[in-house]
C-alpha cells in the first residue's frame, strides 16, 4: 500500500470541507458513497475477471432494506445498516453460487437479468417500497446520539467507512485470496489446478463485492431521507462499470479516480436528463477499447508517444 495516499486524502478532504461549500461537500458525499459500490465492482470484476452489470440491484437492495428494517423493526439508523448490509451479503453469495455456472457474456446477461428484477421489483412492489411513488420518511443516521442531519456532518462518516473500504480492499487483493483472485482472472483452469476452489472463491468475492454496495446503499438512504427506484436501474450498473473501467479495472485508488470523474462528467451531463447513459455508454466503449488499463494511462501512454515523436522530429 502506498503510505502517503490516505493521508492526502484526508488532508483534500479537511481542505474541502474548510471551504465552506455546500455543494462542494454534498458532491464530495456522493462521491464517497459511489466509491463503495465501485470498489465492490472492482474486486469481482477487475481482480477476479467476472463482469457483472447488475451491481446498482445489491446497491438498492442495501438501500431499501435498511429503510424497511429500520421503519419494521424500529432499531437505530446504525444497526439497520449492519443488518441490511450483512443480508444483502448473503443474497450476494447465492446470487455467485446460481450465476458463476456461466461464463463470458452469459454471465454478463445473467447478472443484467437480476439487475433489471430486482429494480422491477422495487417499482411493483408498492406496498413495500411504495413503488413509484418513493419511499419516504428515512431517518437520519445518527451516531453516539449525535445525528448526522447535514452534507457537512455527513461527511466525515461516509468518508471514515469509504477509506475503511479501500484499505480492507487493498489487504485483501495483496493476500493469498488476492493472488488467487488475479490467477482466476488470466485463466481459471491453470488457478484450479494449482489448488485453488475457484467457485468459492469467485462466490467469496461475490459476498464481499455485495457488501460494499450494500453498505454504500444504506448509507445513501439514511443520507437522502427516500428512495424511489430510480437510481438503482441499470444505468447505474453501466454508471458503476464505467467508473471501474475509467479507473483500470484493477486498481483500488484509479477506481476512486473514475468515481470521481464521472460524478463532475456527471454534473455537465445533467442537461441530457435520463439520456446520460447513453454518453455514459458511449464513454464506456470509447475506455475499453483505447484506454484498456484505464484513463490515466491511456494519457500517459499518449503523451509518452507525443512526447517520442518530438523527440524523434528533433533529432539531427
Amino acid at each position: 500500500m502506498t503510505s502517503w495516499r490516505i493521508p492526502a486524502l484526508i488532508a483534500l478532504l479537511v481542505l474541502c470541507a474548510a471551504s465552506r461549500s455546500g455543494y462542494l461537500v454534498s458532491l464530495l458525499v456522493v462521491i464517497g458513497l459511489q466509491a463503495l459500490p465501485a470498489i465492490g465492482l472492482a474486486l469481482i470484476a477487475g481482480y477476479t475477471g467476472q463482469i457483472s452489470l447488475g451491481h446498482a440491484a445489491f446497491y438498492g437492495l442495501g438501500a431499501y432494506g435498511a429503510a424497511l428494517i429500520g421503519k419494521w423493526f424500529g432499531v437505530p439508523a446504525w444497526l439497520d445498516v449492519i443488518l441490511a448490509t450483512s443480508l444483502v451479503a448473503v443474497i450476494a453469495w447465492a446470487i455467485g453460487w446460481l450465476v458463476f455456472r456461466l461464463k463470458g457474456h452469459y454471465l454478463a446477461m445473467a447478472t443484467l437479468a437480476f439487475g433489471i428484477i430486482v429494480q422491477v421489483g422495487f417499482v411493483e412492489l408498492h406496498d413495500v417500497t411504495g413503488g413509484p411513488n418513493g419511499l419516504t420518511g428515512i431517518p437520519p443516521l445518527a451516531l453516539f446520539g449525535y445525528t448526522l442531519n447535514g452534507d457537512f456532518v455527513f461527511l466525515p462518516a461516509v468518508w471514515v467507512v469509504t477509506i475503511i473500504a479501500i484499505v480492507c480492499a487493498e489487504n485483501l487483493i495483496a493476500s493469498p485470496t488476492g493472488l488467487a483472485m488475479r490467477a482466476i482472472s488470466e485463466n481459471e483452469r491453470v488457478a484450479g489446478s494449482v489448488g485453488n476452489n475457484v467457485q468459492s472463491i469467485k462466490r467469496l468475492i461475490m459476498m464481499v463485492s455485495g457488501l460494499c454496495c450494500a453498505l454504500g446503499g444504506s448509507l445513501y438512504a439514511h443520507y437522502v431521507g427516500y428512495l424511489s427506484p430510480g437510481p438503482f436501474d441499470v444505468g447505474f450498473s453501466v454508471k458503476l462499470l464505467l467508473m471501474v473501467a475509467i479507473g483500470g479495472f484493477a486498481d483500488v485508488w484509479g477506481v476512486l479516480f473514475g468515481v470521481i470523474f464521472i460524478t463532475l462528467l456527471g454534473e455537465l451531463l445533467k442537461p441530457l436528463g435520463a439520456y446520460d447513459v447513453v454518453a455514459y455508454g458511449v464513454l464506456l466503449v470509447v475506455s475499453v477499447i483505447y484506454c484498456p488499463n484505464g484513463l490515466l494511462h491511456g494519457l500517459s501512454a499518449l503523451l509518452g508517444r507525443g512526447l517520442r515523436i518530438v523527440n524523434v522530429g528533433r533529432a539531427p
